[in-house]
């Protein structure tokens, strides 16, 4: 049997636990935001050479960056869950276990998970446009100008 000193030193074991897994998930949608703004940028140099690369050469060239940024619009879509997902715990978690929290606090971590919310839901939006486009891309056929 677990003494109140043993099981209070647990549960702040446990919830240091908790928390830094909370952090590490958050850095995990920071890089997988980091990567997708290099992904994005590589797009726009993709779409860049293909305007330069058609006016030089009077050819017409396929169009490569409308599936990379669909690849950068899918990783912001997978980087904002994860951002939301920490932003609804955190929330949760405060709410449940500091009933004296102050309402300001409580707040501001409500409109936070909410705007994260609304990220998932823009980002989603996005990747399945850019998703189209892509698909609509590669199914086209190819006209000469």
């Amino acid at each position: 049997m677990l003494n109140s000193t043993q099981r209070s030193a647990a549960q702040a074991a446990h919830e240091t636990a908790f928390e830094l897994s909370l952090i590490k998930d958050e850095r995990i949608g920071d890089v997988l935001f980091l990567i997708a703004s290099i992904i994005a940028l590589i797009s726009t140099y993709q779409a860049e050479e293909t305007i330069i690369i058609e006016e030089f050469s009077q050819t017409p060239q396929p169009d490569r960056s409308a599936r990379t940024i669909a690849a950068s619009s899918w990783t912001f879509l997978i980087g904002s869950i994860l951002i939301a997902y920490v932003a609804i715990v955190r929330y949760r978690e405060i709410a449940a276990s500091a009933p004296d929290a102050s309402p300001l606090m409580l707040k501001g971590r409500w409109f936070t998970a909410i705007g994260d919310i609304v990220s998932v839901i823009g980002f989603g939006l996005s990747a399945l446009g850019d998703q189209l486009k892509a698909h609509a891309s590669s199914q086209e056929p190819t006209i000469a100008r």
